[in-house]
Formats: structure tokens, C-alpha cells, sequence
């Protein structure tokens, strides 16, 4: 995922009722030129902000339309509607596969490392590269907090309502592995710092089978995690507040949606149900307030924007249904960003 003294480029660019979502739009010119990248490295354009701190918070099965478009909507799930105002909204992002666990894979190491498609805990460790290793090679920090972890670094399948199927970092061998906050990357959601200055670069927020909407029925579960989420991050002191006023960034974000069949999903599918279409909100310090981004882009797409942002090589490639849509491997979030540091 070499670069040669001369090469050609070719970009590809080009439950409740709710109505069917408009035609997918082309992705034609999402895609970075040619002169913004190379084989391994992304180039993030001049101007955009690098952020000192990116939270990441992934949710579970449910599709866009349940979220923001079904008549509840607005009762369900609020602080959704809220973040949307504030931050800037991916309306068309897919993401890669159906069921859950290879999607965790895709986002942290543009790979979904060969799990299978049945949410099966992997047997063996992997070494390939992947956003954590990158970020700590490059002089960076890395952690993923999960609620209901039992104890730092564990390696558990599952546990009252934790799921290792949830926590990729956990299951590479490149990573540290210690028992403590400062020498694991494998860390508990009671760990996450209430000073948000000493948060990594990047670090994932992996709530529990309840509070990530996977539990309950459709209404109940949104409104569990919407409500979660608005405790944990909104507020006068709490996250995004800060990470509006110190270069920082919060990233929602789900696996997939709640329908489709097994396998690799296809954004362009006829059935608008099976282009597992999700929920994706950007918020914080240099994020155009209210803006939504209707080009197309995946898992590995945002996996790829943070590794342009960090100078970071890439690790994996985009699949193969994703780039038949147009979907390129290099496209990289750039318009949801104001000017910044």
C-alpha cells in the first residue's frame, strides 16, 4: 500500500419506516490529484488543521435514515441533531462490510485482516500496519479506551457488556501492550483523562453494547447512546467544548448500518439498503459548522484523512465494491475544514 522514478496515476473517481434516501452522487471529485500523493504517503493540503487531539467515537448498527431522517428522529436522538448543527456531516458515508467486526478493522488499518464476515474474535495476533503503529513510530500517541474493559491491556473476548469484537487495537501485536495507562494502548473507558490536554494524538472511545446502540429495540438504543454520548462529550467542561477552543477534533462514527447481507457491502447498490449508508460527524475547533459533505467516502477514507493530517504512510486499501463506486483509495476529507494550525 512504492513509489517510482516514474509512474502514471489513475484515479477512480469519478427498525422504522423511512423514505428511500435520493440517488447516491457521483464521487467524481472527491479524489486528491494526482500531485497530492504519492504510493504510500497522502499529502494534506497547506492550511488545514493539524490537530493536537482526534477522538474518535464509534457507535453501532444503525443507518443514517433512522438517525436523522425517520419522523422520531428529533426525539430520539437529539444530541445527534445538535452535534450535526455544530459539526459537519458525511452524508454519504458507507461503510465497508456487514457484520460489525470487520468494519472496527477497516477504519484502524484499512484492512479488515482477513476476520471473516461472523464477528469471530481473531486466534492469532496481526503485525501489518495499521493507524496506532503509525502514529507511535512517527513520535505520535495512540489509545483506545473501552467501556467495561475489565483491566487495562486485557485481552478478554468479552465481558458483561464489553466486546473485544469492537476493540481492533487489541488484537495487534505492534502496539503496547503493557497493564497501565502509560504503557498499554489497550486502556478502559474510566481511564480517559479529564484533562483533555494529556490525551493522545488519537484515541478511540468504544462505549458498551448498550451505550454504542447495539442492545435494545431501534428507538431505545438511539436514545441510549444519544444520551451517552451528550454526558460524556457536551457541556461546559466536556470534550468538545475544549476541542473547540484547542485545536482538536471529535469524530462520531458507526460501524455499519442496520441492514444488508453478510459480506463486503457495495455503495452503489440498487437497494439503497444494502449500501450500509451511516452516520459520520466531525466537531470541534476549524469544522465548518453545519456543513455536510455529500461526496462519497468509506472507513478507509477517513482512516486515510488522519493519516495525510499526521504524515503517516498507509496502511491497507480501500475494497474492491467501494472503488467500483468511484470511491477512491486516496480520496481524503478536505471541504469540512476551515483554515487552521
Amino acid at each position: 500500500m512504492r513509489k517510482f522514478a516514474l509512474a502514471w496515476v489513475w484515479l477512480l473517481v469519478g427498525c422504522q419506516t423511512t423514505a428511500p434516501p435520493p440517488p447516491v452522487p457521483p464521487a467524481a471529485t472527491f479524489a486528491a490529484p494526482a500531485a497530492a500523493f504519492n504510493a504510500t504517503h497522502l499529502t494534506w493540503p497547506a492550511g488545514l488543521p493539524v490537530y493536537d487531539h482526534v477522538v474518535i467515537v464509534v457507535e453501532e448498527n444503525k443507518d443514517y435514515e433512522q438517525i436523522f431522517e425517520a419522523p422520531n428522529s428529533p426525539q430520539v436522538a437529539p444530541y445527534f441533531q445538535q452535534l450535526k448543527s455544530v459539526g459537519a456531516s458525511l452524508t454519504q458515508m458507507f461503510a465497508e462490510e456487514h457484520h460489525s467486526e470487520g468494519n472496527y478493522f477497516w477504519l484502524f488499518s484499512g484492512s479488515n485482516q482477513d476476520v471473516g464476515f461472523i464477528d469471530q474474535i481473531p486466534s492469532a495476533m496481526f503485525s501489518t500496519h495499521n493507524l496506532g503503529e503509525r502514529l507511535v513510530a512517527s513520535g505520535r500517541t495512540f489509545k483506545g479506551y473501552s467501556e467495561d474493559l475489565p483491566v487495562i491491556g486485557s485481552k478478554i473476548n468479552g465481558a458483561g457488556l464489553y466486546a473485544r469484537k469492537h476493540v481492533p487495537w487489541a488484537s495487534f501485536s505492534n502496539l503496547p501492550t503493557g497493564t497501565t495507562a502509560t504503557t498499554s494502548a489497550n486502556l478502559r473507558f474510566k481511564d480517559f483523562p479529564a484533562d483533555y490536554s494529556t490525551l493522545p494524538t488519537v484515541s478511540f472511545v468504544i462505549p458498551n453494547l448498550v451505550n454504542d446502540m447495539h442492545d435494545g429495540s431501534t428507538a431505545s438504543a438511539i436514545t441510549a447512546g444519544d444520551k451517552w454520548l451528550r454526558k460524556h462529550f457536551d457541556g461546559p467542561n466536556g470534550y468538545l467544548a475544549w476541542a473547540t477552543q484547542n485545536n482538536s477534533l471529535l469524530i462520531i462514527t458507526f460501524d455499519e448500518n442496520d441492514h444488508g447481507p453478510s459480506g463486503l457491502t457495495d455503495p452503489a447498490a440498487a437497494d439503497w439498503k444494502k449500501r450500509n449508508r451511516i452516520v459520520t460527524i466531525l466537531a470541534g475547533a476549524h469544522v465548518k459548522p453545519g456543513y455536510e459533505e455529500s461526496q462519497r467516502v468509506t472507513h478507509v477514507n477517513l482512516l486515510r484523512t488522519l493519516e495525510a493530517m499526521y504524515g503517516l504512510e498507509k496502511s491497507g486499501a480501500q475494497q474492491t465494491l467501494a472503488k467500483n463506486a468511484g470511491i477512491s483509495d486516496d480520496a481524503i476529507l478536505k471541504d469540512v475544514f476551515e483554515p487552521g494550525p
